[in-house]
């Protein structure tokens, strides 16, 4: 997370600060700018912040707290609780003690304030990290024991310039890096120097214990009048003195008059690695999932079986979650169609302010809210405790039955919060990512339809312009009768390319065609249509051959004209003059139990290519060039699996290719002769 000259500082944050976080990181909505407080007073832990995400130009004039809590907020409490917990408490030197951190941070606060230096922030982090990882003793303050070698000298100076460079690396002034780095100096090198180098050495004076005999000098530093500054100094000391002392573990709404020692909600550190490892117990799962497991884990934690989860839908009603102890209660509560505004439900108000709450109804009569009275009765108690729980900002709330006030200890109620919690986020996370694939399905279906529809568009003009072109020829010719049969043809093919554009945008089967269909009749439409461009005019013969009398195929007409578009293309493109393709519809034959109509395609041309007669329906780059994409015969597979139909090809080099497809029947037909078709 950190560059390799931060962790070379083996710094830590102080153990009290850190837990004092986890403590606020356990109320299930956290107070940010009580957690950011804490962080600005402890030198690892705003350092850390800063260098894991810069400052931008000019943020840092929105108040150092402001700064903090949105990077706080940004990590999130579970990825907070885990650095925490990660950084450990190996190593207790951090340089200087907390309060003489802190207090040198104030007077550089204050020292900034009343010489009206323009960004008092710079000054109160100089004074907070000066000394960062290197002891600075007051002048005479040494000892045989404890003054530092030529080694530790070297170390503590080469420390100073590493955090100097961090400076640079959080985004903030190179002064304040200087001031950081800057040792022992004499009074008059500071002249001509930027003002916070001052102001740091000064705060760093009125930080020793004997204060009082530097105030000559923290007077010429700065300015001030000794008398200014001692009493700045006194107030100072005050502040220091209330702040010190970290804010207390927030306290829990469900008491006990058992104390509980030892429990892991009195221990952050547990209770951080607790959470971190329900949180992973119940990632990624599906919502029957996370049922399942809830319904194992509750009895592992001494609890009652899985209560009620409600979330607060679009239109401000809370719904249930997960299914209840069983499925009619989930029922019932949705029924109720509790809204979270309603002013008498504890419920409700529980998901407002996301605080916990407590409700009996003595005697079994109903309170305020009758939906509340119905809920506890429907769960077999007297009353209900309202656990709050949070995902993403999403409200949410546990209903825990209740005989009594004091039925939930603290130390049940944590195991309800952190069990329940790592549920409730888990099914929060599915449902967002599942309302993401839709939204991105949507788009890309809009994008989709726009984009056939524009197309449909483009080609009616050319359609229009063909269809009357076929008009104008048949008006001119209207005695020749072949050729009118062939304009109706023509027309109704140009209507069904029409047709197939116009509703190419739509979602599949909107439309559902007959599937019934006359083979022999469509293999005549067939070689209308595309005989003469596709086989005569390259001297290739095309033949079919039908039974009499066959029944209709139990498939739609587009389909199968689809498929055998396909398949004469193919044919056609692989044929040479001379040689010949003999379609045939034959009697009907029995595949998989039910009656089927084979069709089949034979030619005598050169065969399918080795590579491509192993796998013939597979997908693959084409070799014919022009626009193919090697897809042609996958889609024809695909088509006529979708009517329950199949295909069977053989091919061998330079002795022709065959096809045969097997077509449903409608109804069951006679074995009837072949016959040529003319």
């Amino acid at each position: 997370m950190f560059p390799a000259a931060f962790t070379d500082l083996e710094l830590q944050p102080q153990a009290a600060g850190a837990m004092t976080i986890l403590r606020l990181l356990a109320a299930s909505s956290p107070n940010w700018p009580e957690v950011a407080l804490v962080v600005a007073r402890d030198p690892a832990l705003s350092l850390a912040l800063l260098i894991a995400q810069p400052v931008a130009a000019d943020e840092l004039s929105d108040g150092l707290n402001s700064v903090l809590r949105r990077r706080l907020e940004r990590l999130g409490p579970d990825l907070l609780r885990a650095w925490l917990l990660g950084l450990g408490n190996t190593n207790t030197d951090c340089g200087s003690a907390p309060d003489l951190a802190l207090l040198r941070a104030e007077c550089a606060l204050h020292l900034a304030i009343e010489t009206r230096y323009p960004r008092p922030d710079e000054a109160y982090l100089a004074g907070l990290w000066r000394g960062f990882g290197n002891a600075r003793r007051p002048p005479g303050e040494t000892s045989a024991a404890s003054t530092p070698g030529v080694k530790a000298c070297a170390q503590q100076t080469r420390q100073a310039q590493q955090l100097s460079k961090l400076i640079r690396d959080c985004g903030l002034p190179a002064s304040l890096g200087d001031a950081l780095e800057l040792g022992t100096v004499m009074e008059e090198q500071l002249e001509g120097a930027h003002p916070l180098l001052a102001l740091a050495l000064a705060a760093e004076r009125l930080a020793y214990p004997q204060w009082q005999e530097h105030l000559p000098e923290v007077a010429r530093l700065t300015g001030l009048h000794e008398g200014v500054l001692s009493s700045m100094r006194t107030d100072v000391a005050y502040i220091v003195a209330g702040h010190a002392a970290y804010p207390a573990a927030p306290a829990l709404p469900c008491t006990s008059e058992t104390h509980l020692p030892a429990t892991v909600s009195d221990d952050p550190y547990r209770s951080a690695g607790m959470l971190g490892l329900l949180t992973a117990a119940f990632f990624d799962l599906e919502p029957q999932q996370v049922q399942d497991r809830l319904a194992s884990a509750c009895p592992l934690f001494g609890l009652q079986q899985v209560p009620p989860l409600l979330t607060v839908d679009d239109s401000g009603r809370l719904r249930t979650m997960l299914p209840a102890p069983s499925a009619a209660l989930s029922a019932l509560i949705d029924e109720l169609q509790l809204r979270v505004d309603d002013d008498k439900s504890v419920i409700a108000l529980c998901a407002r302010n996301a605080h916990a709450s407590t409700v009996l109804f003595h005697n079994r009569q109903p309170g305020r809210s009758l939906a509340d009275w119905q809920i506890a009765g429907w769960l077999g108690h007297k009353g209900l405790c309202c656990l709050p729980l949070t995902a993403n900002g999403q409200p949410m709330v546990a209903l825990i039955g209740l005989d009594h006030e004091h039925a939930l200890s603290s130390e049940l109620r944590w195991r309800y919060a952190a069990l329940l919690g790592a549920a409730a986020r888990s099914l929060h996370a599915a449902q967002r990512h599942r309302n993401e694939i839709a939204a991105r399905e949507a788009l890309l279906q809009q994008r989709f339809h726009d984009h056939v529809r524009k197309i449909a568009h483009e080609v009616t003009n050319p359609l229009t312009v063909l269809k009357s072109r076929l008009e104008m020829l048949g008006m001119q010719r209207p005695e020749d009768t072949p050729l009118q049969d062939e304009m109706v043809l023509l027309n109704t093919e140009l209507d069904r390319i029409d047709k197939l554009m116009r509703t190419a945008s739509s979602l599949p089967l909107d439309e559902v065609e007959v599937a019934r269909c006359g083979v022999p009749e469509l293999l005549l439409d067939m070689r209308s249509i595309y005989g003469e461009a596709l086989f005569a005019e390259r001297g290739i013969q095309l033949e079919l051959r039908a039974a009499r009398d066959l029944p209709p195929a139990a498939v739609p007409a587009s389909a199968l004209k689809q498929v055998l578009l396909n398949l004469f293309r193919n044919a056609s493109e692989a044929l040479l003059p001379g040689q010949r393709l003999v379609v045939s519809a034959l009697s009907q034959v029995t595949v998989d139990g039910r009656a089927s109509l084979e069709l089949r395609l034979v030619d005598n041309g050169p065969g399918l290519p080795p590579e491509r007669a192993s796998a013939p329906f597979m997908p693959r780059a084409s070799t014919k060039g022009d626009g193919h994409q090697g897809v042609g015969l996958t889609v024809v597979r695909e088509i006529l699996a979708q009517w329950g139909a199949t295909i069977l090809c053989r091919s061998q080099p330079g002795a022709g290719t065959r096809f045969q497809i097997f077509l449903p029947l409608e109804q069951r037909g006679a074995v009837l002769h072949h016959e040529r078709s003319k």
